[in-house]
């Protein structure tokens, strides 16, 4: 059993759900070891059947997090040929839209797929040419401006990321074969955060399940933490789970808490909307660390009390990365950000800025790009796996005959001898591109798709970087790159699955925790459970939150403290 010496970094419930040969409901609460267990029973599976050409599929929520397991899978060395992670765009893409493309009229004679800066664009143009104003997520609730969007798409033969769904329930609920056929080269499915799954996402799963029962499945999260709703994120029961899937489940809770000590645990166990029973077995379960709420302070003095506080943490010796600052909303993070880098300007932040090349990791030519700016990262692994994405996207997208002679290394080796011009990043990967093509052999003018894509995107990259007045020399889109070092500020939904020593919320409003779209929601008051579950669950020791007055409303209304909040009777610091 030495080979799976691995196992003993778990506790007796995760090893129990790794080597068992049930299927598994998982409620996992914060910092119960989720992403560990999800990673360990995926390595488990690969040593146990060690040279099956049958797949472990993990679908994850986000690119980021598919990368952190890839991470420490690679970390406890384990050969990852059998493993599969990424998104469930990502999975529909690769597995039914690319090979299947043909038994769908829609998808059959070509397609391209956008981005949402694409999508917004088309949106705003429509409803210009309509003469309707508003939000852009107002003017896209618009049924007519919906209809014309969808016969735009249609004309241009192109899809968005609702549509890569759609089309891959479509093609896989119509053809059975489809379903078998994935279904026949996968032993198991691992589905992280299940908790923001859709109906379409559950429907998909289900027809492969459906066709091979035999398929071992797992379903991990946290209901406490849904809070994609409003992105159709539904957090099904276990009953309504066994309806969708024709198998045994075996129904398991992680309860134990490494991140968080006792007190912060028992602050945010008030937000909890299912009970869980999380306890700390945290190494600093007994410290009482600070917890504090702030609804008198105004929004300018705000900015100067957290720069106090981040430097009170700093001279205890909490490190910058273990500081997070969070808000529901990015409208209130960028000005915010600003002040505060002015207010300590030799502190470093993974803060949200603009960079020269949007990331859109369903383009080939960002890919490209991340390939040619992280060269010197030293992150092989990922770097070999972008490589094979960009010669499945050619080749399934624009229907480009890949050579033999050509595979991941040669494409590595190919963008790594680009020329570099130092004052221009942009011309140096449109160098490295020109040069994939040619040894591809592919000549992007006779291929209309690729050549308004080529075009498109370094139009778009051009007025991207003249709009912003941002710096395009190689060292500075090489640094864009680079992961960001610092105090981590971001919004309460992009911190989900991190942990903290200190976190630090603020703008938490009535009106923007919950949003004023859904506070007259029989759900709201859940939802802003939920978000502020996940804020506090982030935290190891302390918790500072902030709704800081000053705002109005565009009624002239100043805006009120969550209301949550101002009925929690908490002892605070």
């Amino acid at each position: 059993m030495t080979e799976y010496n691995f196992l003993k970094d778990l506790n007796e419930k995760q090893k129990y759900v790794c080597v068992s040969e049930d299927n598994f409901i998982l409620t996992a609460c914060p910092g119960s070891g989720k992403t560990r267990t999800l990673t360990y029973r995926l390595a488990f599976l690969c040593k146990k059947f060690a040279g099956s050409r049958l797949l472990n599929i993990a679908i994850t929520y986000t690119n980021r997090a598919a990368e952190e397991i890839e991470e420490r899978l690679v970390g406890l060395n384990i050969e990852t040929s059998s493993i599969w992670t990424g998104t469930i765009h990502s999975f529909c893409l690769n597995y039914i839209i690319r090979p299947y493309a043909m038994y769908h009229s829609r998808l059959k004679c070509g397609y391209r797929i956008i981005d949402e800066y694409i999508r917004d664009e088309y949106v705003k143009s429509i409803a210009k040419e309509l003469g309707i104003r508003g939000y852009i997520n107002d003017l896209r609730k618009n049924e007519c401006i919906k209809k014309k969007y969808y016969n735009l798409l249609e004309k241009n033969k192109e899809i968005d990321f609702d549509l890569i769904l759609l089309y891959a329930c479509d093609l896989i609920s119509n053809n059975n074969f489809i379903a078998e056929n994935i279904s026949g080269i996968i032993r198991s499915i691992h589905i992280d955060e299940y908790q923001d799954t859709n109906e379409i996402q559950y429907s998909i799963l289900a027809r492969i399940i459906n066709a091979n029962p035999k398929i071992n499945i797992l379903f991990i999260g946290d209901v406490n933490q849904a809070i994609y709703g409003s992105l159709g994120g539904v957090a099904k029961s276990a009953k309504e789970i066994r309806k969708l899937y024709p198998v045994n489940f075996t129904e398991e809770c992680l309860s134990g808490c490494y991140r968080s000590s006792q007190r912060i645990v028992d602050y945010y166990k008030h937000f909890e909307v299912s009970y869980t029973g999380v306890y700390s077995v945290a190494c600093h379960k007994e410290e009482l660390g600070i917890i504090k709420y702030n609804s008198i302070i105004s929004r300018d003095e705000m900015p100067y009390e957290i720069a106090q506080i981040i430097k009170n943490e700093l001279s205890a010796g909490v490190k910058e990365n273990e500081i997070c600052i969070v808000a529901p909303s990015w409208y209130r993070i960028w000005q915010f950000t600003n002040q505060l880098r002015k207010l300590m300007p030799e502190t470093k932040f993974d803060a949200p800025d603009i960079s020269p090349i949007k990331k859109d990791p369903l383009n080939v030519f960002y890919l490209i790009a991340r390939l040619l700016f992280t060269q010197n990262s030293g992150h092989i692994n990922s770097r070999k796996r972008v490589a094979l994405e960009i010669m499945n996207i050619l080749h399934m997208d624009f229907g480009i005959s890949i050579p033999e002679y050509v595979d991941n290394y040669l494409l590595l080796k190919t963008v790594n001898a680009t020329a570099i011009n130092i004052k221009d990043g942009i011309e140096t990967l449109e160098r490295a591109v020109h040069g994939l093509f040619s040894l591809l052999k592919i000549w992007k003018e006779d291929i209309p798709t690729l050549n308004a894509s080529y075009l498109e995107f370094f139009e778009k990259t051009r007025a991207r970087i003249k709009n912003n007045e941002l710096k395009y020399d190689w060292d500075s889109i090489e640094k864009s790159f680079k992961e960001k070092k610092g105090i981590v500020i971001n919004t309460i939904h992009g911190v989900k699955g991190e942990e903290y020593t200190t976190m630090i919320g603020f703008s938490l409003h009535h009106g923007v925790l919950p949003n004023w779209e859904i506070v007259n929601n029989p759900d709201c008051h859940d939802e802003t459970y939920k978000l502020l579950y996940v804020l506090c669950s982030r935290a190891k020791k302390n918790i500072y939150l902030f709704s800081e007055e000053g705002y109005s409303t565009g009624s002239g209304y100043p805006y009120e403290a969550t209301k949550v909040l101002k009925q929690y009777h908490f002892k605070y610091d």
